[in-house]
């Protein structure tokens, strides 16, 4: 059911039109002024419209034709409001208007419940620039939660995405999902459940993620093939690998760099990997706190890396030399991971239970240390002033390798004074 300002426009005249009948000879009954609640057909109510909504949806005996009407009806700059309790939809819903901010009562109160969607590859689709998401709950959707493509501008904040199937194969692939998009944030946001990524951010630009948690997906936060993005103050447990920083062949943009890791809290993740079979994500061994793939120029600092039984940091190349992937078929695509910057980080009891994977590539079969390096480096390429090499700054006791699985070293080393250097910090806005 959905209330509008013309709605209200209408209620008002009529009752003013009554008013005025009784003052002609009617029994003098105060008919009200449209504050208070109206029937609809659907035997819901609708009351006066909230404060800075243009348009309000409660919940109904059909939620779908509900939504979908206040998204088409929603035009450039307006607010819809979603009223406290569980709508129902059976379609994916579409946002293309731009300027929209979509409110719910709450997190936990707002809850749009996916379970019995017949069509569509996400629970909602934003088309439009400048939208704003706000205090609601996505729910147990087939596909993917929330999918913003190609927009200017889309806030997440106090956004839920969860699937109620614990680590299930038949759960949606990406919680929070903007993709070739510049302009992202996303604040104070949950995601649990994904079967990739729960926080995703995909070929895109000028990205926040910060004070959100992702828990029991695959991977927690995931910055794929995108440029300046800043992972601060999150927490992630209980997934597969905490946060992941690839760049990935195939896809239209393919140098991602600068993304700023710092602050967040990383620990446990030791969930067994259940993406799906063949993709990259799906060969992340479990017990990683962070990985970077591929990536260049990222720094990742002051961060608490705990209990994450694989490793606490790993920085590889897409190489097929450490048999890990086939040679990509995309001239354009740099497999190297160069200029990244690791320090000020605190590592606790990683590496304790390493996966087989881990032990077959560092060669050590308990425990990892807590930053591994594969060693791989583009030999023909000109790194006289170091800007390509990738650094540690880390208190002594933290524990390192070179893993040397492209053999372009001296073998296995854990020298970390081989990786002693610095590069300028990144900016932290």
């Amino acid at each position: 059911m959905i209330v509008t300002d013309a709605k209200l426009r209408t209620a008002l005249l009529a009752s003013l039109l009554a008013a005025c009948a009784s003052d002609s000879g009617g029994d003098g009954t105060d008919s009200g002024t449209g504050d208070t609640a109206n029937a609809d057909s659907s035997g819901g109510t609708t009351g006066a419209l909230p404060e800075g909504c243009n348009l309000y949806v409660e919940p109904s005996e059909d939620d779908q034709t509900a939504l979908a009407e206040a998204f088409v009806d929603a035009t450039d700059g307006m607010t819809v409001c979603l009223g406290a309790g569980e709508f129902k939809p059976t379609r994916q819903l579409t946002l293309q208007s731009n300027g929209i901010t979509l409110r719910g009562a709450g997190r936990d109160m707002t809850i749009l419940d996916f379970t019995a969607q017949q069509t569509g590859g996400n629970g909602l689709l934003v088309k439009g620039n400048d939208v704003t998401m706000q205090d609601f709950m996505v729910r147990n959707t087939p596909g993917d939660g929330i999918r913003a493509d190609q927009v200017e501008n889309v806030t997440f904040e106090r956004v839920d995405v969860i699937w109620e199937a614990e680590h299930s194969l038949d759960n949606g692939a990406y919680g929070l999902y903007p993709v070739q998009a510049n302009g992202v944030v996303i604040r104070d946001c949950l995601v649990a459940g994904a079967r990739d990524a729960g926080i995703y951010v995909g070929q895109s630009t000028q990205i926040i993620i910060e004070d959100s948690v992702a828990h029991d997906n695959v991977a927690g936060i995931e910055v794929e093939n995108s440029t300046d993005a800043i992972v601060r103050r999150n927490e992630a447990y209980a997934n597969t690998a905490g946060i992941l920083v690839f760049n990935l062949p195939g896809l239209d943009v393919k140098d991602g760099k600068r993304t700023n890791m710092y602050e967040n809290d990383i620990h446990d993740n030791n969930t067994d990997n259940f993406a799906d079979p063949g993709t990259v994500v799906g060969i992340v061994p479990p017990g990683v706190g962070i990985l970077v793939l591929a990536a260049d120029g990222n720094e990742v600092h002051d961060n608490q890396v705990a209990n994450n039984r694989s490793v606490g940091v790993g920085l590889i190349a897409y190489s097929s030399e450490s048999g890990l992937f086939e040679p990509p078929n995309d001239p354009e695509y740099d497999i190297y991971s160069e200029g990244n910057f690791i320090h000020d980080n605190t590592y606790t009891n990683n590496g304790s239970d390493p996966d087989p994977l881990l032990s077959l590539l560092t060669g050590m079969a308990m425990p990892t240390p807590d930053i591994v390096f594969d060693g791989c480096f583009a030999a023909d390429k000109d790194n006289t002033d170091g800007a390509l090499s990738n650094c540690v700054a880390e208190a002594a006791s933290v524990r390192f390798m070179d893993a040397d699985l492209c053999a372009q070293g001296m073998g296995i080393s854990t020298d970390v004074s081989l990786v002693a250097c610095s590069h300028d910090p990144l900016p932290t806005e």
